[in-house]
């Protein structure tokens, strides 16, 4: 995985933020990729480490 810290998309509110979560996991679901469990994200030095959580809600 590559990242791209030149992106036009610069979240700045938590709105942002929670649109560009929802476009990464419905774009995972229509690609076939299933987005539960744990996924760590690693900065390579330049921030904090993360590890986010995605559970399935039920209806």
């Amino acid at each position: 995985m590559t990242t791209d810290d030149s992106s036009e998309d610069d979240i700045s509110s938590t709105e942002e933020f929670e649109v560009a979560l929802g476009r990464v996991l419905c774009d995972a679901l229509e690609n076939g990729v299933d987005p539960r469990g744990t996924w760590e994200y690693r900065t390579e030095g330049t921030g904090s480490d993360m590890e986010v959580l995605v559970v399935e809600l039920a209806d």
